[in-house]
C-alpha cells in the first residue's frame, strides 16, 4: 500500500514520522512518504512541501493507495472534496490529530481500506481508531469488504448498498457460489445450491451471466496481464497498451485481477499507478524465476541482454496464473509489451476468514 502522509505543524510532523516508521515496521504491506512545510521538519525522512495543499492532494489522490492527514479533519475534507469521485476509485483517507489521540477513517473505509489502515495507525501510535461505517460498528457482514478481500469485482454498487442495508435489518441474504468457499459463512447468509433457491436479495460469485435484479454479481478476476516496458513509461501509455490488449482478447479490464512483470519493474511508477487505478494486484518475479518456466514463449535477445529473461510479458503472465493458460501472446504498443493468461478454474475460491 503506497501511502502519502502530510502534516501541518511541528507536532504533526513528528507524529507523522512516528506513523510512517511504525507502519513500515509491520512489513512490506505499507510504504510511506512524508510531506510537511519546511519550517516544521526535524527528521530526515520528511520531504518539504513545495506546492499548495490543493495541488499536492490532487496529484497524490490519483497515484496513491492512501492519504493520511495529520491535522484537523476539516483541512482534509476541504482538500479532498474536489477530488472525490466514487467508492470504487477513491483512495483510503485517514485523519490523525497532531497529538495522535485519534485515527479517523474518513473516506473509502471498505474498498479503499481506510478502516483497516486507521486501525493499523491506531495500533502504531496507541490511538483510538474512529470507524463510522454501519456494518463495522454493528459487527455485521460487509459485502464490499468481502469482495475486496477476495479480489472480486462488484458489478452493481447500488445493489451492494441495498444488501448491506438488508443485513443491518437482520434480513437473510441468499449466497450462490461457483467458487470453493473456505471458512465459516456469517449467519446472515443462506447457502443456495441453485439459483432457483434464491432469497429476496442474493449474492452470486462466478462467471456465469446472472441477470436477476435481486442478485448481486461478484465477479472473480481470473485474468493476469503480463507487462514489459521501457523505463519511465507513463500511466497513459501503459493504460493504452493494457486496454488495447484486453479488447483484442475479448476481456474486460474488470476481469483482470493481477498485473505481473519482472522485479526490475517493481518501482516503476506508471505500472504501480495502473495497478492502483484498476485495483489490481501486482506480482514481480526475478529473471531466474521467469526463465525457469516451461512452455513456448516469444524470445528476444535484446530483452534477455537487458533483463536476464528472454521474455517478460508472457513469462510473467504465465507465472502469476499459477499453471493457467496463456490466452493472448505478446503484443506491443507504445513501447509496452503485453500478454494475457487465465488462471485455472479449479483454483477459484473465496474465504470468510
Amino acid at each position: 500500500m503506497e501511502i502519502k502522509i502530510i502534516s501541518f505543524s511541528a507536532k504533526g510532523c513528528s507524529k507523522a514520522a512516528e506513523i510512517a516508521k511504525g507502519l513500515e515496521a509491520m512489513g512490506s504491506l505499507y510504504r510511506c512518504e512524508n510531506f510537511s512545510p519546511q519550517r516544521y521538519i526535524s527528521d530526515d525522512r520528511t520531504a518539504a512541501l513545495s506546492e499548495s495543499l490543493d495541488t499536492w492532494t490532487a496529484k497524490n489522490f490519483v497515484c496513491s493507495d492512501a492519504l493520511i492527514f495529520v491535522g484537523a479533519a476539516g483541512i482534509a475534507v476541504r482538500a479532498i472534496a474536489p477530488q472525490v469521485k466514487q467508492k470504487t476509485e477513491d483512495p483510503a483517507v485517514v485523519v490523525v490529530d497532531e497529538l495522535g489521540r485519534y485515527a479517523i477513517s474518513l473516506l473509502s473505509g471498505h474498498l479503499g481500506g481506510a478502516n483497516l489502515l486507521a486501525r493499523a495507525v491506531a495500533g502504531v501510535i496507541r490511538a483510538e481508531a474512529v470507524i463510522t461505517t454501519a456494518t463495522d460498528i454493528n459487527e455485521r457482514f460487509s459485502v464490499d469488504t468481502f469482495a475486496k478481500d477476495n479480489g472480486l469485482y462488484i458489478e452493481d454498487m447500488k445493489l451492494a448498498k441495498e444488501i448491506s442495508a438488508a443485513v443491518l435489518r437482520d434480513e437473510k441474504i441468499g449466497f450462490i457460489s461457483d467458487a470453493k468457499v473456505m471458512g465459516n459463512m456469517p449467519d446472515c447468509l443462506i447457502r443456495c445450491e441453485d439459483i432457483k433457491q434464491r432469497q429476496k436479495l442474493n449474492i452470486y460469485i462466478g462467471r456465469r451471466e446472472i441477470t436477476f435484479k435481486d442478485t448481486l454479481n461478484l465477479r472473480p478476476r481470473p485474468y493476469v496481464l503480463g507487462i514489459g516496458c521501457r523505463r519511465g513509461k507513463s500511466l497513459e501509455e501503459l493504460e493504452q497498451a493494457a486496454v488495447s490488449a484486453a479488447q483484442k482478447a475479448g476481456v474486460r479490464m474488470a476481469d483482470i485481477g493481477t498485473i505481473a512483470s519482472i522485479d526490475l519493474k517493481q518501482d516503476e511508477e506508471g505500472l504501480l499507478q495502473l495497478c492502483r487505478k484498476y485495483k489490481m494486484k501486482s506480482r514481480f518475479y526475478t529473471a531466474s524465476r521467469l526463465m525457469s518456466l516451461e512452455g513456448s514463449f516469444s524470445p528476444s535477445a535484446f530483452v534477455s541482454e537487458i533483463t536476464g529473461a528472454d521474455n517478460v510479458c508472457e513469462r510473467a503472465a504465465a507465472a502469476a496464473s499459477e499453471g493457467g493458460e496463456l490466452i493472448d501472446k505478446k503484443r506491443s504498443l507504445c513501447g509496452v509489451t503485453t500478454a494475457l493468461a487465465l488462471k485455472e478454474e479449479d483454483r477459484m475460491e473465496v474465504s470468510f476468514e
